[in-house]
C-alpha cells in the first residue's frame, strides 16, 4: 500500500508540534543553560518542517490519497518490518529487565538476519555497535541507561 504524501506530511506536522509540546512539558535543570527539553524541540521542530515540506510536495502531484495495486512487498521484507515494530512494543516491557545493551544486540541481530546480513557480519556488528553506543550514551552524554543482567561485565 502505498500512501500519498498529502496524508504523511500533516501526520508528521503533528508529530512535530507534540513533541514540541511534550519538550515544553520537561521542567528546567537549575544552573543549566540548556535543559533537557532542548534537543526534543529541536527534532519536533525539525519533524514539523519536514511535514510542511512534505505536504507540499504531495500537494503538487496528483493521485490518488491510498494505492494498493502497487504494494508488493518481499516476505522478509515484511517479517523485518513486524521485527521492528514488535520489537519496539516488547522493549517496553523488557527494556528495564533485560537492558539496553542484551536488548539491543537482540533486537539488532534478529533485524539484521531478517534484512539478509551474513552470520558473520551479525555477530560482529551487532554486538559491537550496540556496546558502542551504550558507551557512547553513558560515558559521554551522561544518559543512564539500564544495564539488566550485564551489568557486572559492564
Amino acid at each position: 500500500m502505498k500512501l500519498s504524501d498529502r496524508i504523511f506530511g500533516p501526520g508528521l506536522v503533528l508529530l512535530g508540534a507534540g513533541v514540541v509540546l511534550a519538550a515544553l512539558r520537561i521542567p528546567d535543570v537549575p544552573g543549566v543553560r540548556f535543559g533537557a527539553d532542548l534537543m526534543p524541540a529541536i527534532c519536533g521542530c525539525g519533524l514539523a518542517l519536514f511535514g510542511v515540506f512534505l505536504t507540499r510536495a504531495g500537494l503538487r502531484e496528483a493521485g490518488p490519497l491510498a494505492s494498493f495495486d502497487d504494494w508488493r512487498v518481499s516476505p522478509r521484507n515484511l517479517l523485518a518490518a513486524l521485527w521492528v515494530v514488535l520489537g519496539l512494543c516488547a522493549g517496553l516491557f523488557l527494556f528495564e529487565s533485560l537492558g539496553f545493551p542484551l536488548f539491543g544486540m537482540i533486537f539488532m541481530a534478529g533485524l539484521m538476519v531478517l534484512m539478509g546480513a551474513r552470520p558473520l557480519t551479525v555477530a560482529l556488528v551487532a554486538p559491537l555497535f550496540v556496546l558502542a553506543l551504550h558507551l557512547a550514551f553513558t560515558r559521554i552524554m551522561f544518559v543512564d541507561l539500564p544495564v539488566g543482567p550485564l551489568g557486572t561485565v559492564l
